[in-house]
């Protein structure tokens, strides 16, 4: 089977993570298959990528699978919605989404067009179900982690941000509304003091997600409100020294109001870090009571043209209609009490270690590749295509 890849594959985006990994590791797993990637973007050493991963890019990227791959994957945002170069490839599409609509465009052309649509949740799905997809063309396939270093392994050097000095909660993220970093930062000023033993790390991705202005932001709160400390890191970080940060940290927490997944969520719980999450969302797919903190979170409406919610482009229509739409908003106060019982608990490292301990992570990257290639298998075993 000869499968062509398409997307970006060399940046910190999440999108470029899920390729990469995919790609490199069904390359490894299965030398019988034909895997070449078409990358739309070049290699940058500021992203610090595995020198053997980017190496192991640039040969799948050299491969010639001449004009008619059985599968063609493409995972880019906005979608690409060109004829392949032959009229026998089937076109599979890995797409992420955040909001309780589609863009009616993407329905139809999935509808239509594509041979399968993959999305890494089930809540996701549920969506695009909702949007009319068929369910026969939609597949969930979790995003994965790479266990060789999201793990609980000690670091062989003390981490430069997440000091063991004090009580770590760590953040990472951007400051766009659906990741609720403005509840996190509002819940923090008022639940943790300078005379708390603990600290608050945000990690930052400006070159992908735009310039933002959380540092100033962080400064003057802890000036004006004498809050507990905050770092903010805009660094680009290799993979090794984001796990540093995790698994010198005890928490990671995400009051989300819309989400995907949480890759990031999934690689802090590999390294031992204990999540507190919005209820009601896709994390719901691998964080249990049991394993994690859930926030609680009420139904509200938005209206999803606002240029805030960063959920639409100019001239996109939605599905279900009208321009209204809803998302589950965290409870600030629930979150507060979640945070401060667990950093006054006398019994709070037990609490945590049960908590870890129940956690039940079996999304490698090994096993999802193979999740992934089944999925390749069935749709290329298929007839004819879906256009």
């Amino acid at each position: 089977m000869k499968i062509e890849f398409v997307g970006k594959f060399y940046d910190n985006h999440s999108l470029s993570i899920v390729n990469r990994n995919i790609v490199t590791n069904i390359s490894n797993l299965h030398p019988d298959i034909e895997i070449g990637i078409t990358a739309l973007d070049a290699y940058d050493p500021e992203y610090q990528v595995d020198k053997n991963i980017v190496k192991q890019l640039k040969k799948l990227q050299s491969i010639d699978l001449g004009n008619s791959p059985d599968i063609q994957v493409r995972h880019t945002y906005p979608p690409i919605w060109n004829w392949p170069t032959s009229d026998t490839t089937k076109v599979i599409y890995i797409q992420p989404w955040e909001y309780n609509k589609v863009p009616f465009e993407w329905q139809y052309k999935f509808e239509t067009f594509a041979d399968a649509l993959i999305v890494p949740s089930k809540y996701i799905a549920n969506i695009f179900g909702q949007a009319g997809m068929k369910p026969g063309n939609l597949y969930v396939v979790p995003n994965g982690y790479n266990d060789n270093i999201f793990n609980t392994e000690a670091t062989p050097d003390p981490d430069k941000y997440a000091k063991s000095d004090k009580f770590n909660f760590v953040y990472l993220g951007n400051s766009q509304w659906r990741k609720g970093l403005d509840i996190l930062m509002n819940v923090w000023k008022e639940a943790f003091k300078k005379y708390d033993n603990v600290r608050l790390i945000i990690k930052d991705n400006p070159k992908i997600y735009g310039q933002s202005n959380i540092l100033n932001e962080t400064i003057k709160m802890q000036y004006k409100t004498d809050c507990a400390e905050v770092i903010y890191i805009n660094d680009d970080l290799s993979d090794t020294e984001i796990a540093s940060i995790f698994k010198n940290s005890q928490m990671i927490v995400h009051p989300y109001r819309a989400e995907g997944f949480g890759m990031h969520i999934q690689e802090a719980i590999a390294c031992g870090c204990v999540p507190i999450v919005s209820a009601q969302g896709p994390t719901d797919d691998f964080i249990t009571e049991d394993s994690g903190y859930k926030i609680a979170t009420q139904r509200s409406n938005m209206d999803i043209t606002n240029q805030n919610v960063f959920a639409m482009k100019p001239g996109d229509a939605m599905t279900n209609m009208s321009t209204h739409s809803f998302y589950h908003e965290p409870n600030k106060d629930h979150l507060s009490n979640i945070m401060r019982t667990i950093y006054h608990s006398h019994t709070r490292e037990n609490q945590l270690a049960e908590k870890a301990e129940n956690s039940m992570l079996d999304n490698t990257w090994k096993n999802i590749s193979n999740i992934y290639l089944e999925v390749f298998r069935q749709i290329a075993s298929r007839e004819s295509t879906v256009r």
